[in-house]
């Protein structure tokens, strides 16, 4: 069959493929059953976390007139092994692996947040009164003039899938350049530091936006580009560190074959798929 140019079905065609894609809910247990317990509970484990000690703004810095320039939350402090796991898992798995792990912590994560605003409704009177007045103050439920926690939980939610996307295609893109030596360390570092550098800056820029100019009036335009510039360079401070171990642990996982059902199983959905539309060698990449 031949490619069309018809942009209007190609566009049907890709969301077509997209919403087949997404709602595949065997591709979603085989992912699931593939990655290794320990990397799935880190990633949500640290996914929650982080966007927990997103409420808490831990410095700030170059005050200017009376604003500060740059400054960075606690959730900074997490988001570097995300981004190194997500790095791991598109290496591995695919781009399309990463973008459903990265939906997989979101929907984890408003649960989480729901959950714990639920919570915060009881007014505990035991062992004395006033008592869950240290739970809501530990989760920004009672800080009224800063983001509340559904409006960090949003603002998060919308930088955490668009930076994961960004993340994602970003590195399997940039790791097509590397024809010659694709599995090489030269490879898999360079793919992991542009990526994140690009994923970061988004990831910060997105949520300081939502979080602290549309929900609070906090920040200025200058003051979330150093945010998001700052937060950028530190991620990438710490994935320049803890690379290596990245690096291992996927030159690892295919010395011992981890992952090849999903992955054989996602050969085998494309195959399906017209082939004109598909590079099949590059599959998985």
């Amino acid at each position: 069959m031949e490619k069309t140019k018809n942009p209007f079905k190609l566009l049907g065609l890709w969301i077509s493929d997209t919403c087949k894609w997404l709602f595949d809910f065997k591709d979603w247990k085989k992912l699931l059953r593939s990655i290794p317990g320990l990397v799935t509970m880190l990633f949500i484990m640290a996914t929650i976390t982080m966007n927990l000690a997103a409420n808490k703004i831990v410095w700030s810095g170059l005050v200017v007139n009376g604003t500060p320039f740059i400054s960075i939350t606690g959730g900074i402090f997490l988001s570097w092994l995300i981004f190194l796991l997500m790095d791991i898992i598109t290496k591995t798995y695919g781009i399309k692996a990463s973008i459903k792990l990265t939906l997989l912590g979101a929907l984890i994560n408003a649960f989480a947040v729901i959950f714990l605003a639920l919570i915060a409704l009881f007014p505990a009177k035991y062992p004395y009164e006033g008592a869950s007045t240290f739970f809501d103050t530990v989760f920004g439920f009672e800080a009224l003039s800063a983001p509340q926690p559904w409006q960090i939980l949003l603002s998060s939610t919308i930088a955490y899938i668009a930076s994961g996307i960004v993340n994602a295609i970003v590195n399997g893109l940039f790791g097509k350049l590397f024809k010659n030596n694709p599995d090489g360390k030269s490879a898999f570092y360079c793919r992991s530091y542009v990526s994140t550098t690009i994923g970061q800056f988004v990831d910060n820029f997105v949520f300081g936006t939502l979080a602290f100019s549309v929900f609070a009036k906090f920040y200025t335009l200058p003051t979330l580009i150093g945010i998001a510039t700052l937060g950028a360079l530190i991620e990438l401070a710490c994935e320049m560190i803890f690379s290596p171990f990245g690096y291992r642990i996927c030159k690892k996982w295919q010395s011992e074959g981890v992952g090849k059902d999903y992955l054989d199983y996602c050969r085998l959905m494309e195959i399906k798929k017209d082939p004109s539309r598909i590079d099949l060698d590059k599959v998985g990449e």
